[in-house]
C-alpha cells in the first residue's frame, strides 16, 4: 500500500497536470451550461461529477485529478443558475431541470467517450445522482454519492415559508440559512468558499420542493438499483440530514453496495481537515480500484 505521503504527493502531481477543457452546452430551453472535463489519454471509464447547492465545478479540482489519476475521464457542469451557468440564481424553470439538464451533460459524454460514464454527486449532486440513476433517466455504470442531500431539516416555521413562497412566488430565490463553517473543519476551505464570486447563497422554493420530492422518489424507487454504490457520509453534518444516507443505502437491494460514513466530519468530506479528508480519499482509491 502507497505511504499516506506518497499518494498526497502523486495527487498534487496530478493536478499540477490536470488542465481543463470547458466550453458550453445549449439546453432545450436555450440555457447555456458550463462544463469543465479532462479527457484520459489511456482511459479505464469516464466519470460525471454533480456539484452541491450555491457552488460550482470549479471547487472539484483536487477530488477531479484523483479520478483522472486512476485512469478516468473527468466532466462536471455548473448547474443552471450556479456558477458560469446561465440562469437565476438558485432557481429553476421547472422542477425536473437538474434532471434534464444532467441527462444532457451525461449523454453527450457517454457519446464522446464511447462508454457508459460512472455518476458522482455531491450533497444537493447527490440527491440529483440518486434521482437520476434510480430512476433510469440514462443507464449509469456505477454511483457514488458524498454526503447526498437524501434528508433535510426543516423547523415548522421554515415549512410554513415554503408552503406561502411556494404559492406566491415558487421561482423567487431567497438567502438560505445554511452555515458556511459547517462545510470543513479546515478554516481555508470556508474562508475560500465566502470569498469565491461564483458561490451564492441562494434557493428558491422550487427547488426546495424539488429536493423534497426527488428524496421521497429516490427512497421508493432505491430497490430498483442494480450498479455498484458507493456512499461516503459525514457524520456531523450541519447542512443535510445524514440519518437520509443510511436509509437510502438499506433499501438498496443487497450486493455491490458499500458504506462509509464518518463519525464527526462536517458536510465536504473532501473538503475536510486531516485525517477525515484523507481516508474519504483512502476509501475512494480503494474502492475505484476494485470496481474500475
Amino acid at each position: 500500500m502507497l505511504s499516506v505521503n506518497l499518494q498526497h504527493d502523486r495527487l498534487i502531481q496530478a493536478m499540477t497536470t490536470f488542465q481543463d477543457n470547458t466550453n458550453y452546452l445549449h439546453t432545450v430551453d436555450g440555457t447555456r451550461l458550463f462544463y469543465r472535463e479532462n479527457l484520459h489519454p489511456n482511459p479505464r471509464g469516464s466519470i460525471v461529477m454533480v456539484h452541491g447547492l450555491g457552488e460550482h465545478s470549479g471547487r472539484y479540482g483536487e477530488l477531479a485529478a484523483l479520478f483522472h489519476a486512476l485512469g478516468l475521464s473527468v466532466r462536471m457542469h455548473d448547474h443552471r443558475g450556479h456558477g458560469r451557468s446561465e440562469g437565476p440564481r438558485g432557481s429553476v424553470h421547472l422542477s425536473d431541470d437538474y434532471l434534464t439538464d444532467l441527462r444532457l451533460v451525461f449523454n453527450d459524454f457517454a457519446e464522446q467517450t464511447g462508454t457508459t460514464p460512472l455518476l458522482f454527486g455531491h450533497s444537493l449532486g447527490g440527491l440529483i445522482a440518486a434521482r437520476f440513476a434510480t430512476a433510469g433517466w440514462s443507464p449509469v455504470r456505477a454511483l457514488l454519492l458524498s454526503s447526498p442531500a437524501l434528508g433535510l431539516r426543516m423547523t415548522l416555521m421554515q415549512k410554513l415559508l415554503l408552503a406561502i413562497s411556494t404559492h406566491i412566488a415558487p421561482a423567487l430565490a431567497v438567502a438560505t440559512s445554511l452555515p458556511a463553517h459547517g462545510l470543513s473543519h479546515d478554516v481555508n476551505v470556508v474562508r475560500e468558499y465566502e470569498k469565491d464570486p461564483f458561490n451564492h447563497g441562494k434557493v428558491a422554493a422550487r427547488v426546495v420542493n424539488f429536493m423534497l420530492e426527488a428524496i421521497q422518489h429516490a427512497m421508493a424507487d432505491a430497490k430498483q438499483l442494480t450498479v455498484p454504490l458507493l456512499m461516503q457520509v459525514a457524520g456531523d453534518d450541519a447542512l443535510v440530514e445524514p440519518a437520509g444516507s443510511r436509509e437510502f443505502f438499506d433499501q438498496v437491494p443487497e450486493g455491490a453496495k458499500e458504506i462509509h460514513w464518518y463519525a464527526g466530519a462536517y458536510h465536504e468530506i473532501f473538503n475536510e481537515a486531516p485525517p477525515y479528508r484523507q481516508q474519504a480519499q483512502d476509501d475512494l482509491r480503494a474502492w475505484l480500484k476494485r470496481h474500475v
